[in-house]
């Protein structure tokens, strides 16, 4: 996997400092999820959480779980992501690398860039509560609770 440049990590953090919206301006082919999720951390970060994505026609649940290097307190988090190159829903579960930060005291923003062995990427801007501060590179796993959408 390739890591984002300096220059498009640049980009991504500076909204953080600068307290901006969190949300994501996705393309029309993206998938949308939305997410919650709470991020603890002492040098070693772990993040837990729940989310829904949106394909357009169907809903699916999911759960994330993972971790990485540099972070240092606690939040809670919520947000909305536009998932791209997501050929199939089943796509979506596995493993992401990610690369992002979060700057928090009380009220802040987060920004995470993600992508998976599959092609599958996510680029997350959520609202956090709490105090951390973190710029990590890290492993989250999304598993989706159903792979067929809910009968109505």
């Amino acid at each position: 996997m390739k890591f984002p440049s300096p220059l498009y990590l640049y980009a991504l953090m500076t909204p953080l400092f600068l307290g901006t919206a969190a949300h994501a301006q996705c393309a029309r082919s993206d998938a949308v999820i939305d997410m919650s999720a709470h991020q603890v951390g002492a040098g070693i970060g772990y993040l837990w959480g729940h989310g829904t994505l949106s394909d357009g026609a169907h809903s699916y649940r999911f759960t994330v779980r993972g971790g990485g290097a540099l972070s240092l307190g606690g939040v809670s988090l919520s947000g909305r992501g536009c998932v791209s190159n997501l050929a199939r829903v089943q796509d979506f579960n596995g493993t992401y690398w990610t690369v992002g930060g979060t700057a928090t005291m009380n009220h802040g923003t987060a920004g995470i860039v993600m992508e998976n062995g599959k092609g599958t990427d996510i680029d997350f801007h959520a609202r956090t509560h709490g105090a951390q501060l973190s710029g990590q590179v890290s492993r989250l796993s999304f598993r989706l609770l159903e792979t067929h959408p809910p009968v109505p």
